[in-house]
């Protein structure tokens, strides 16, 4: 590929009408790396012998290599089922107009009227169940939430929404070594969609699932689990953080869970991001590949009452209007 040096790799790939997977351009969601063995400066973001197009120059020939993602795609949809999967979980189903085809592992931005997109991964029933035309989706409600907090209320089923996508870069790759999943709260419903690909498409590649969460209420995979194991997985592990665990829940975090690691094994992990960091560090100690997607929870607007009441707070503390 030819370009100027200095261009990026992103750059000079979209000029060349050669169609990269990206989507933020800052760096922070992975969707751009691809392969550099040389040619690059990696300007930070080097992982073994791949680098990020956005982020990473041309300083001389270079052969750059990455392996084909579904196009991105804007589809509406309608919510079919909202379900209660713990008390502060829901699993909502949406129907699409068409198939969304995605690689398990991605993620895809929801929009309702009036309400900001928000990033989801799409799923399978928790018995394995999937339709070609229905997205299954693993929600927490969170206090306040526009979007969460309106599920059940505001937002009920028939609702109307886009789906667009899909995004990421922590889809299911083939392979033979050990593969080891883990997932902490919501985080299941990626790690869940590589599990069921993975058992189906690649059957004698060993598997180890760990599912974790603060409240042991919130467990809610134990349906997924037995799926799993009615198919020859035995290394499966609940934990438990907070509250006193159940029987068949291991006190502690994901991380305690975690088999021996070596070069040979693949990482996959999703949910809170301290537990993702500190799995993928200790991956990294170990020489595994370790995969996610850096999710966190974006910060909302301020609506113009929030403003308005903001702006009152500030004047009856004396610091201008």
């Amino acid at each position: 590929m030819a370009t100027r040096i200095g261009a990026t790799l992103l750059d000079a790939a979209l000029a060349a009408r050669i169609p990269m997977p990206h989507d933020c351009c800052t760096g922070q969601c992975d969707t751009c790396r691809v392969t550099a063995p040389s040619g690059v400066d990696d300007n930070g973001t080097r992982v073994r012998d791949t680098v990020l197009g956005c982020q990473a120059t041309i300083t001389g020939p270079a052969a750059i290599t990455f392996e084909e993602v579904p196009a991105v795609v804007a589809l509406a949809g309608v919510i079919f089922a909202i379900r209660p999967l713990s008390p502060s979980i829901v699993e909502v189903v949406i129907e699409t107009d068409a198939p969304l085809r995605y690689l398990p592992g991605q993620y895809v931005k929801l929009g309702f009227k009036g309400l900001p997109e928000r990033d989801y991964s799409p799923t399978l029933g928790l018995g394995g169940e999937a339709d070609e035309n229905r997205l299954y989706f693993h929600i927490r409600r969170y206090p306040g939430g526009r979007l969460s907090g309106a599920l059940g209320s505001t937002i009920r089923e028939g609702a109307r929404l886009k789906v667009r996508g899909p995004f990421g870069h922590a889809w299911l790759r083939q392979g033979s070594g050990p593969l080891v999943l883990v997932a902490s709260g919501t985080g299941f419903a990626p790690i869940w969609s590589i599990a069921v690909a993975a058992r189906l498409g690649q059957p004698d590649r060993p598997l180890t699932m760990i599912a974790g969460a603060r409240d042991p209420l919130d467990l809610y995979m134990r349906h997924a689990f037995a799926w799993l194991a009615a198919r020859g997985v035995r290394d499966l592990t609940l934990t438990c953080s907070g509250a006193p665990a159940f029987a068949d829940i291991r006190a502690g975090r994901p991380t305690d869970a975690l088999p021996p690691l070596d070069p040979s094994a693949t990482v996959h992990v999703a949910g809170a991001p301290a537990m993702t960091a500190a799995v993928a560090a200790l991956a990294q100690e170990a020489g595994a590949q370790c995969v996610a997607d850096p999710f966190t929870i974006k910060p909302t607007a301020p609506t113009w009452r929030e403003r308005i009441l903001g702006g009152v707070r500030l004047l009856q503390n004396g610091r201008g209007a």
